[in-house]
């Protein structure tokens, strides 16, 4: 039978730290799939009007444009936003879904891909007709993309930041602009050049640099179920941070690599 929008999916890391997602339901996935056709269908017609304009000015590749424009458009958007968006595309990120694979891992360019070129048998013979069936079928929520792929689609974990766990301390005030008249200027530091670790940390991403900054100092408190938990939320930041850190170990090896360049 279908899963409920509350069964889940149990996986373990590599850090032998086991966890669950839960297994997207059917309308929630049905709304995130209308609001990507919505978007596919407006560029879609963006290409029509470019072909039209082909034609209308004689042009003999307005049929090619139409053809190439359309397959492309409708592949490339699902494959390159899973891709690059660690299984999101607009629509599953405004529901707040992610494809995932079978194990719990980031998805792949070559799943993605797999996913939704078969896509067209999962359409047959039409409105997702095959896809509803097989979905109903295997009892994972699975359609015949991610059983081909080894993926499966699931609701993205809540949020949780650093400062909410038990005996964080609540991030401080912003300083009040202007300062008090009469400190003694800073003292003057010679200049010496960045570090590699440092040149590493400037590249970041301004709001992943305070989440490393804020995780060093509190990781000797974290249980690993939680620093795993951590690591997985902001696994596509992670990915472009430490490429190949995070394809060989994984988000949370990525995470603790950064902090321990934060902590020298």
């Amino acid at each position: 039978m279908l899963p409920l929008p509350d069964t889940d999916l149990v996986v373990a890391t590599p850090e032998r730290v086991s966890f669950d997602y839960q297994i997207a339901g059917l309308g929630t996935r049905a709304i995130a799939q209308l609001l990507d056709f919505l978007i596919v269908g407006s560029i879609l017609t963006a290409v029509y009007i470019v072909a039209s304009a082909l034609l209308v000015v004689g042009s003999s590749i307005a049929p090619l444009v139409l053809a190439i424009g359309g397959f492309v458009v409708i592949f490339g958007y699902f494959w390159l936003s899973e891709s690059l968006w660690s299984g999101q595309t607009v629509g599953k990120k405004a529901f707040r879904l992610r494809a995932v694979g079978d194990r719990g891992e980031p998805l792949t360019f070559a799943q993605a891909g797999i996913r939704n070129i078969v896509r067209i048998a999962d359409f047959l013979p039409y409105a997702y007709g095959v896809g509803l069936i097989v979905l109903f079928a295997n009892g994972k929520g699975k359609r015949l993309g991610d059983l081909a792929a080894g993926t499966i689609v699931v609701k993205d974990s809540d949020h949780v930041w650093l400062w909410q766990l038990p005996g964080a301390r609540v991030p401080p005030p912003p300083p009040v602009a202007g300062s008090p008249v009469g400190l003694p200027p800073p003292p003057t530091v010679a200049y010496a050049p960045a570090s590699a670790a440092e040149l590493t940390l400037r590249r970041l991403d301004p709001e992943l640099r305070r989440f490393v900054t804020s995780y060093a100092r509190r990781r000797p408190e974290l249980s690993l179920q939680v620093r795993v938990q951590l690591a997985t939320q902001v696994q596509s930041s992670l990915r472009t941070a430490l490429p190949d850190v995070f394809a060989e170990s994984g988000p949370l090896a990525a995470l603790d690599r950064l902090a321990d360049l934060e902590r020298g």
